[in-house]
């Protein structure tokens, strides 16, 4: 009971954070530091240095000891100069970064943070508030006025579409008294396909699925050579004295070579989930991205048609017509990314 109590509280206190630094450091490509959005408190090593201080000034004033007193004023205001000190370490340093990238579950997707300074700063440290346990901790030592790029990596454990939340910039320069620290949200998201898995042997053409509707069951494959005339074209040196058009040629019109085409009729390849081997949702979509990888170097053209159960789909299947380039493989796999996670339960 105790627990819950602690946990709704620890929520509540969490949401009002969030909305109060939503005012102070809003979501945007660029962010530049000053006293709106840095913050600073005294390290485990500089509250023991108060302490002792604090200490210092009493031990002095019960014994009215003025050297004692002399120190502990010496000490304080060394504590308020340092504070200072690393106010300014860390104030007018300007972050840009890219918002998005995509990668590969089991793969590391790198984040380049871009960092401008107006004079020299020291010890800036760079990892994401959400996901402390993935120890991506980077360090830039020393930041000059020109720009410095900092990589902040991110491991994609699982597929998914990820909003990876803030990064959390801090410097405990210097002396390590005071930590400063500054939240800033670059509304990093990553998009992690599937793993590719091969398919396999036994299993190689599951992919080769027809389309059953009449209108759309067939394509025409344009290819180079072929016996139907296609177009007149500049003669080339070296190219078949057959292919020159004579007729052209005797008119004075130029020197021009024939070129020929022909037409292959085809059945319009779909990769569909339910024909893919296995029950295991995740397996499934590993061999429906290494197919959509393998169909796209090859350059062909494929569709992809994701039916999964009505029960485990947030909305109605997926159905991505057929066609090559890489908008299209971008296209389906950010399909398979997007495939609802509770399939799996």
């Amino acid at each position: 009971m105790f627990s819950k109590i602690k946990q709704v509280i620890k929520g509540v206190i969490s949401q009002r954070f969030e909305h109060w630094l939503k005012r102070r450091a809003p979501s945007r490509f660029q962010h530049k530091l000053s006293n709106r959005n840095i913050f600073i408190l005294p390290t485990r090593f500089g509250f023991m240095y108060l302490f002792f201080d604090i200490l210092l000034f009493l031990l002095g004033t019960n014994y009215q000891n003025n050297l004692i007193l002399f120190l502990s004023y010496l000490l304080a205001s060394l504590f308020i100069t340092i504070m200072i000190h690393s106010f300014y370490n860390f104030s007018q340093l300007v972050f840009s970064s890219k918002a998005k990238q995509n990668c590969f579950a089991k793969q590391y997707v790198n984040f380049p943070i871009h960092v401008i300074g107006h004079k020299t700063h020291f010890d800036i440290n760079f990892e994401f508030v959400q996901y402390p346990e993935l120890k991506t901790k980077v360090k830039l030592a020393q930041c000059n006025i020109e720009m410095t790029e900092v990589i902040l990596p991110w491991y994609a454990n699982q597929r998914g579409i990820f909003d990876l939340g803030r990064v959390k910039v801090f410097s405990e320069y210097s002396f390590g008294l005071f930590i400063t620290w500054s939240l800033l949200d670059f509304s990093h998201q990553v998009v992690v396909y599937p793993e590719p898995k091969r398919l396999p042997n036994s299993q190689n053409f599951l992919s080769s699925i027809e389309n059953t509707e009449n209108d759309e069951g067939t394509f025409s494959e344009v290819l180079a050579e072929g016996d139907n005339f296609s177009e007149l074209k500049n003669y080339i040196l070296g190219e078949s004295q057959a292919r020159i058009a004579w007729k052209q040629f005797a008119r004075g019109q130029g020197k021009f070579s024939k070129s020929y085409q022909a037409y292959q009729q085809g059945s319009l390849l779909w990769l569909t989930f339910s024909s893919m081997p296995g029950k295991d949702v995740e397996d499934k979509l590993k061999f429906l991205c290494y197919l959509i990888l393998s169909y796209s170097n090859n350059k062909q053209s494929f569709g992809l048609h994701l039916d999964l159960p009505t029960s485990v789909m947030s909305e109605s299947a997926v159905k991505i017509e057929p066609n090559i380039g890489d908008t299209h493989q971008k296209s389906c796999l950010f399909a398979l990314a997007n495939v609802n996670n509770k399939a799996n339960d």
